[in-house]
């Protein structure tokens, strides 16, 4: 996957995110106790090391010259 789509995927999981968060605090739901909000808590969460990790990639290379 190249860094602009997992950026775009991101975008869209943290969208998702926004609303169940959104829904959960319309219900009176602690977002902590709602299983679908911490699952995709914990996608986003994945992305963001997915994108950190591709970020970091480029610097170790060029350290190693």
């Amino acid at each position: 996957m190249k860094k602009v789509s997992l950026c775009e995927e991101m975008k869209k999981e943290q969208e998702k995110l926004l609303k169940l968060g959104e829904d959960a605090l319309k219900r009176g739901i602690l977002l902590t106790q709602d299983e679908a909000f911490m699952a995709q808590n914990h996608k986003v969460d994945a992305l963001v090391v997915k994108i950190t990790k591709e970020k970091e990639r480029p610097r170790k290379n060029q350290q190693e010259r």
